[in-house]
């Protein structure tokens, strides 16, 4: 794949670093002279130090060969580059939105939006704290989320079915996580101890749904 990255930033350099990784070609536009210096002696990748709302310096970073470009700067800066990068056949935009104000007017461009992270952080921090067992989790608009716990080996639900389990309506199981093997369960499936399992509920019901994994 053929990447532009715009701004070298924290976000912008770990990007980098995983794009790199992966072996993609990589590009990376940013203003600050001092940055640029620092990304390429510490990368090998080509770092164009200018202005990347400027036509030009997207010419210059190739960009009739952009298969994506990713803004991670300023949310003024992202929605000028995005546009003309649009403008410019590439294929596949992604901008970080730092104020959700602004998300509208990336939204309408067909952008791939994600939010400013300190919030992302700060929803899983608190998620870390309110409910401790969940091990990962994904929200889906305001009313449900998916996400992943562990049956422990003291809870009563080891050796049930899942047609047994007693699963609040609106809660379904997506899969099941076992000795790295996924299985998409049936009714007949039974639980284990150590089974990772992802369900999809609505808000309202993940407390009951977790009761129902933990009663020992």
């Amino acid at each position: 794949m053929y990447l532009v990255i715009v701004g070298a930033g924290e976000i912008g350099e770990k990007l980098l670093d995983l794009a790199l990784k992966n072996k993609d070609d990589v590009v990376i536009i940013e203003k600050n002279k001092e940055k640029c210096e620092e990304i390429s002696k510490k990368y090998d990748a080509i770092v164009v130090n200018a202005d990347a709302t400027v036509k030009e310096t997207l010419v210059e970073a190739g960009i009739e060969h952009a298969d994506a470009l990713v803004a991670t700067a300023d949310d003024a800066t992202n929605l000028l580059v995005i546009s003309l990068a649009k403008s410019m056949g590439v294929p596949s935009l992604v901008a970080l939105v730092n104020n959700e104000e602004s998300r509208p007017m990336f939204m309408e461009k067909g952008v791939n939006v994600v939010g400013n992270p300190s919030i992302i952080t700060a929803e899983y921090l608190y998620r870390a704290v309110r409910r401790p067992l969940v091990k990962d989790f994904m929200t889906l608009g305001d009313r449900a989320e998916i996400f992943k716990i562990v049956v422990p080996p003291e809870s009563k639900i080891v050796g049930k079915r899942v047609g047994d389990a007693g699963l609040p309506k609106m809660v379904s199981i997506i899969a099941i996580e076992r000795n790295s093997e996924v299985i998409i369960p049936a009714e007949d499936t039974c639980f284990k101890a150590g089974d990772l399992v992802t369900l999809l509920a609505r808000k309202d019901k993940i407390d009951k749904t977790m009761s129902i994994f933990f009663k020992k």
